[in-house]
C-alpha cells in the first residue's frame, strides 16, 4: 500500500508543480483557484457550523427559558393558548409577521402591552395583555420574540428570513410611547378576515333530530316493561304526571307548595342561579361568573326569537314553572301538564350547550369498529336499552341500576345535579365519581390514586371551580387537570362533546389496536389531539412517550386477553365446559348462548354460565378495562398490582389450568355416548369388590372366632 500512496502524492506533487507555473498569468490563477475548490469540495470531511447558527442555537434556548418564566401561564406551553382568554401562538404569529407592518406591530404588543377585543380565526378576545418593555432589556426580547417566531412549527409559515427580530428593531419601536388601546388600533386589518360567523344553532332542527333519534324503548322492546323508577329515567317515553293533585296551578303556587312539601328543592333552586338572575347581571366583569352574563344574554336572545319574550325583555326568573310546565308559562294544569324535565327542555334555553352534546352521535370510526356516535352520553340510553342482556333480565329493579347511569342522552342533570345545576358542581371530578366508577369504568378511582387525582384531592380546597374550564390554571387557580379540563377540551377548546379526542373508547378490541399500531390516520391524528391537551402542563416529548407506553401495556393486555378467549372458545366448541352437555339452559331472550358473553354477568343457571366462563368474562369485561384505564389515567396500581396486569395474570393462569384439567377428565360427552359399559364394568367391579371384602371379613372373623375358642380350651 505505501507505493501506492507515495505514486498518489507524486502526481499531485506534478499537478502543484505544472499549476504553479501558470500562475503567473491570470488564466493560470483562475486554474488554480478551481483546483483547489475542487480539492476542498471532494476531501474535506467535516466543516465547523457557521456562527450565526450556533448564534440562533444560543438564542433560541435563551427565548424558550424567558417564555417558560413569563409567557407560559397565558400562552401555555404548547403556545395554544387558552380558547376566550389568551388567544394561541401557534400559527397565528407568523400570521401577523406576514402582514403589512405585522413585524412591528407585534414588537409593540410585546413592548407596550394589548388591551380591547380581538378576533384570532373563529375565536374572539377581549381581554388585556401587560407590557414587558419595563421587564425585559433589548436583547431578551429579541431572543423570547424570535422562539415564539420559531416554536411549533411556526418558522415554516414564515414568509422570509426578515421575518426575524434583531436589536435595530426593537430600539426602533422603542422610541414610540404607546397605551395598549393605542397598539390595538394599529393590529393589521386582514388577521381577522378569515373569521367565518358560526351560523346560530336552529332550535327546531335540534329538537327535531333529536326525538327522531330517540331510541325509546329500544329494538328489544317486546322482551321487558317499564318499572315505575323508570319513568325519572326516561321522562320523555314513560313520565305521567301525578294525580294526587287536580286543576290549574299558578306560578306562584309551585314555590309556595314546595317550600313547605319539598324544602330540600326549594332551598335548592332558592340558592341557584335559575332562583337568582338579578344577582347575574350585578356581578362585576373582575367576578369569576362574569361569564354568565353573556350566557343568560345568549338565552333571552333565545327566547326574544321563539316570542316567549318581548323584544329588549329581560327574564325575570326561571322557576318551576317554565321547567316543569312551559317556559314563560303564568298557569298550568297539575294532573295534565306537568312534565320530568329532559335534554330538550335545558335545550330549550340553552341551545348552544344542548348542539355541543348533541353533536357527539356525529362520531364516526373509520372501519366501524363501533357504530357510529358511540361511545358518547348522546347515546348512551340507546347503548342500554338495544343491548340484549339488559333487555333479557327479569330482575328490572336490579337492571335499572344500568340506566341511573345511562340517561344522559335523556336529561342534564346526571351532571347539573337538580335543582341548583350548578356548572361549578359539574366540573368537580366528583360529580363524576356516580357513573365512573366500578369494575368495568372505574375512571375516578384511577383518577384519584393518580398523581393528577392526589394533587387535586390536597389543593382542590384552593381552587375555583366557578370560573369556566377555558380559565382553569390561569384564573381558577388549578394545579392540576380534572376529569372535565382534559376531557371537554379541544384544542383549547371546551364544549359538551367530549369524543373528538376518543381513541380506545369504552373498551380496547383487536380491531382498535390494529388502527393504533398501524399509525392509520384516524388514530394518529386523535393521538396528535391528546398530545396537544397534555402539552398544557407537559411536554409535548412526555405527553407523546406517555401514550406510547400506554397503548402498549394496552397491547399486552389485549394479547392475554385474545389468548385465554381462544381456549373458552374452543371449550365451548368442543362441548367440554362443565354441564355443556346435561345442564346448560338457555339464557332468557332475546339473549343467545356464547363463551364467556356479557351476559354471563347478569345471569346465571344450572351451569350456564360455567366456573372458567364466568372467569373469563370478568377477564374481558372487568379486568381489561381496569387495565386500560388504569394506564390511561396515569394510576400505577390500577393497572398493575391491584388491578389490570396482574389480575390479567392471574385469570390466564386459573383459565389455563381448567382448560387443562377439563381436557383430561372422563367428560359428560363421553360417558353419554360409548363409556357406558365401562362404566358398568366399574360398578360390577365395585360390588364384585364389596362382596369379596364381605366375605373375606366372615371368614376372618371366623378364623378369629375359632382361634379365640381354642385359646379359652387350652386355659
Amino acid at each position: 500500500m505505501r507505493w501506492a500512496f507515495g505514486f498518489l502524492f507524486f502526481l499531485l506533487f506534478c499537478s502543484l508543480s505544472n499549476l504553479v507555473a501558470q500562475v503567473t498569468t491570470t488564466q493560470g490563477k483562475i486554474v488554480l483557484d478551481q483546483w483547489l475548490q475542487n480539492l476542498t469540495t471532494q476531501y474535506v470531511l467535516t466543516e465547523e457550523p457557521p456562527l450565526s447558527r450556533e448564534k440562533e442555537q444560543k438564542e433560541f434556548i435563551r427565548g424558550q427559558e424567558l417564555f417558560s418564566r413569563s409567557c407560559i401561564g397565558c400562552h401555555q406551553q404548547s403556545g395554544q393558548g387558552l380558547v376566550g382568554s389568551y388567544p394561541p401562538l401557534v400559527g397565528h404569529v407568523p400570521n401577523i409577521v406576514n402582514s403589512k407592518n405585522g413585524k412591528e406591530y407585534l414588537i409593540d404588543v410585546v413592548l407596550y402591552g394589548l388591551e380591547g377585543p380581538i378576533q384570532v380565526g373563529t375565536q374572539q378576545y377581549d381581554g388585556s395583555m401587560p407590557g414587558w418593555g419595563k421587564v425585559f432589556d433589548d436583547q431578551q426580547l429579541v431572543d423570547v420574540l424570535n422562539y415564539v417566531l420559531s416554536a411549533w412549527g411556526n418558522k415554516e409559515k414564515l414568509a422570509s428570513d426578515k421575518s426575524f427580530i434583531s436589536l435595530d428593531d426593537i430600539k426602533k419601536e422603542r422610541k414610540k410611547v404607546l397605551s395598549p388601546s393605542a397598539v390595538l388600533a394599529l393590529r393589521p386589518h386582514n388577521l381577522s378576515s378569515s373569521y367565518v360567523k358560526k351560523p346560530e344553532e336552529d332550535l327546531k332542527e335540534l329538537i327535531k333530530n333529536y326525538d327522531a333519534s330517540h331510541p325509546g324503548k329500544g329494538i328489544h322492546a317486546q322482551y321487558w316493561e317499564p318499572i315505575p323508577m323508570e319513568m325519572y329515567w326516561n321522562p320523555k317515553n314513560f313520565y305521567h304526571p301525578p294525580q294526587s293533585i287536580k286543576g290549574e296551578v299558578s306560578r306562584s303556587d309551585c314555590l309556595a307548595c314546595h317550600k313547605t312539601v319539598t324544602p330540600g328543592v326549594f332551598h335548592a333552586w332558592e340558592n341557584s342561579i335559575h332562583g337568582n338572575l338579578e344577582a347575574i347581571r350585578k356581578l362585576s366583569d373582575q367576578d369569576p361568573k362574569a361569564y354568565k352574563k353573556k350566557e343568560l344574554a345568549e338565552v333571552e336572545k333565545q327566547l326574544h326569537s321563539q316570542g316567549i319574550l318581548k323584544n329588549h325583555e329581560q327574564l325575570k326568573e326561571v322557576s318551576c314553572i317554565d321547567c316543569h310546565g312551559s317556559i314563560g308559562a303564568q298557569k298550568i294544569r297539575h294532573d295534565v301538564d306537568l312534565h320530568m324535565p329532559d335534554r330538550v327542555t335545558c335545550g330549550s334555553c340553552h341551545v348552544r350547550q344542548f348542539a355541543e352534546s348533541e353533536s357527539e352521535r356525529k362520531q364516526k370510526w373509520p372501519h366501524n369498529e363501533w357504530p357510529q356516535g358511540h361511545p358518547s352520553h348522546a347515546v348512551d340510553w340507546e347503548a342500554n336499552v338495544n343491548l340484549a342482556a339488559w333487555a333479557a333480565m327479569s330482575e328490572r329493579a336490579v337492571a335499572q341500576g344500568c340506566d341511573m347511569c345511562h340517561y344522559q342522552q335523556n336529561r342534564c342533570d346526571g351532571c347539573h345535579t337538580r335543582h341548583s345545576f350548578s356548572a361549578a358542581e359539574a366540573r368537580n371530578p366528583l360529580s363524576c365519581a356516580t357513573c365512573h366508577n366500578g369494575v368495568d369504568h372505574n375512571e375516578f378511582e384511577n383518577y384519584m390514586l393518580s398523581k393528577h387525582g392526589t394533587i387535586f384531592q390536597a389543593q382542590a380546597k384552593n381552587w375555583n371551580f366557578d370560573v369556566p374550564l377555558k380559565d382553569a390554571i390561569a384564573k381558577g387557580g388549578y394545579t392540576a387537570p380534572t376529569c372535565a379540563s382534559c376531557h371537554f377540551e379541544y384544542h383549547g377548546e371546551y364544549s359538551h362533546n367530549l369524543v373528538r379526542k376518543v381513541r380506545w373508547a369504552f373498551n380496547p378490541t383487536p380491531e382498535i389496536a390494529q388502527g393504533i399500531k398501524e399509525k392509520q390516520p384516524w388514530y394518529q391524528q386523535r393521538k396528535e389531539d391528546w398530545i396537544a391537551t397534555c402539552s398544557a402542563c407537559h411536554s409535548a416529548r412526555f405527553a407523546g412517550e406517555w401514550l406510547e407506553t400506554a397503548d402498549q401495556a394496552i397491547f399486552d393486555g389485549l394479547k392475554v386477553q385474545e389468548e385465554a378467549k381462544k381456549v373458552i372458545e374452543a371449550l365451548y366448541k368442543d362441548g367440554l365446559l362443565v354441564g355443556q352437555k346435561t345442564n346448560r339452559p338457555v339464557p332468557p331472550p332475546p339473549e343467545k348462548d356464547a363463551p364467556g358473553a356479557f351476559f354471563q354477568l347478569f345471569w346465571a343457571k344450572g351451569n350456564n354460565p360455567s366456573h372458567v366462563e364466568r372467569v373469563y368474562a370478568n377477564m374481558w369485561e372487568h379486568d381489561m378495562i381496569q387495565h386500560y384505564k388504569g394506564v390511561m389515567h396515569a394510576n400505577p396500581g390500577g393497572f398493575t398490582y391491584s388491578a389490570g396486569w396482574s389480575v390479567l395474570l392471574e385469570r390466564y393462569t386459573e383459565i389455563m389450568d381448567e382448560n387443562t384439567r377439563l381436557r383430561n377428565r372422563p367428560h359428560e360427552s363421553q360417558l353419554s355416548t360409548g363409556d357406558h359399559t365401562s362404566l358398568l364394568s366399574s360398578k360390577a367391579k365395585l360390588l364384585f369388590g364389596i362382596i369379596g371384602s364381605s366375605a373375606g371379613i366372615i371368614l376372618l372373623s371366623s378364623s378369629f372366632g375359632k382361634s379365640f375358642g381354642n385359646k379359652r380350651k387350652k386355659k
